[in-house]
C-alpha cells in the first residue's frame, strides 16, 4: 500500500467530457492506496474461486496469477473487502443490514438490490474498501504533486494497455512504468470500481466527498482509469465510467485502498 497524503486539488477537466465539468476544489485526508489493481490470485486466496472471464492464456511471457481479476460485480466487492479485512485481523468497512460479516448477508444478488445498494460505508476504521471517486482521482493525477506533465504521459497509450497494444485482452500488473506516485496500471488493463454513485459534478468546495446518494436515477456506480477495450483518450485521471453495481463485466475489476488511522 501507498500512502497519499491528502490535500486539496481541483477535481475534473474544464476541457473534457460534459460529466467532467465543473472543475471544483476537493480536499482529501490521507489514505493508502494498493499498487496494483487486485489480481486473480489475490482474490482467489480470499474467495475461493477465479470469476475472471480471462482466466487462461496469458500474453505470452506474462502469468496468469498475476492478471487483475475482473468480471466481479460492485456487491462481490463488499464480501472481498470485508473477507480480506477480517483475515488481516482489519475492521471490516462495509456494513449491509447492520452487519459487517459477510457471511451472514446472504447469497450475493445476481440483479440490482435495494438492500445491497443501501450499503453502508465505515469511513473511520481500518479495513479494506473501494476508493471513493476523488479519492482515485487526487491519486492518479500525482496527489499533492499534482504533476501534470508526468500524468498525461503515464495516460497515453505507451503507458496503458488499451484497445490499441492490449491485443484484446487483460494483461499481468505491473509490466507498464508506475505512475509518477507509483501506482501499476491505474490507466488501463481493466476499469476499476470506486464507491460512489454517477452523477453529474456539483459546483462549490468539498471535504472528502462520497459522490451523490442513490436515487431513481442515480443506479449506477462509477468506474475509473480505462482498461484493454478503451480508447486510450479513455485511459485518463479525469475520464468517468459506470455500470450496474449487480452487473459483472470482463472489462471492471477494482484496487483497494485504506483509511489512514
Amino acid at each position: 500500500m501507498i500512502l497519499v497524503e491528502g490535500s486539496t486539488f481541483q477535481m475534473g477537466s474544464a476541457t473534457g467530457m460534459a460529466d467532467e465539468r465543473p472543475v471544483h476544489t476537493v480536499t482529501l485526508d490521507s489514505f493508502y492506496m494498493a499498487e496494483h489493481e487486485v489480481t486473480q490470485s489475490e482474490w482467489k486466496k480470499i474467495m475461493g474461486n477465479n470469476p475472471s472471464y480471462f482466466s487462461d492464456n496469458p500474453f505470452n511471457g506474462e502469468t496468469q496469477s498475476r492478471r487483475p481479476v475482473e468480471h466481479i460485480s460492485h456487491y462481490d466487492v463488499y464480501v472481498y473487502c470485508n473477507r480480506r479485512s477480517m483475515a488481516e485481523n482489519l475492521t471490516p468497512c462495509y456494513l449491509i443490514g447492520g452487519i459487517d460479516n459477510p457471511d451472514k448477508w446472504g447469497k450475493i444478488p445476481e440483479e440490482q438490490n435495494s438492500m445491497w445498494d443501501n450499503v453502508e460505508c465505515r469511513w473511520d476504521v481500518n479495513g479494506y474498501r473501494l476508493p471513493t471517486e476523488a479519492e482515485w482521482e487526487y491519486a492518479a493525477r500525482g496527489g499533492a504533486h499534482d504533476g501534470q506533465k508526468k500524468v498525461l504521459k503515464d495516460s497515453d497509450e505507451n503507458h496503458s494497455w488499451n484497445k490499441n497494444n492490449s491485443e484484446c485482452m487483460t494483461h499481468s500488473v505491473c509490466i507498464k512504468v508506475p505512475s509518477v506516485l507509483g501506482f501499476y496500471d491505474l490507466f488501463g488493463n481493466v476499469w476499476e470500481w470506486c464507491w460512489d454513485w454517477y452523477d453529474c459534478y456539483k459546483s462549490g468546495a468539498s471535504v472528502n466527498p462520497h459522490g451523490a446518494v442513490r436515487t431513481i436515477e442515480n443506479t449506477d456506480r462509477m468506474g475509473r482509469g480505462g482498461a484493454w477495450n478503451a480508447e486510450p483518450s479513455d485511459c485518463s485521471p479525469f475520464f468517468r465510467n459506470c455500470g450496474s453495481p449487480a452487473s459483472r463485466y470482463n472489462f471492471i475489476g477494482m484496487r483497494v485502498v485504506r483509511s489512514k488511522k
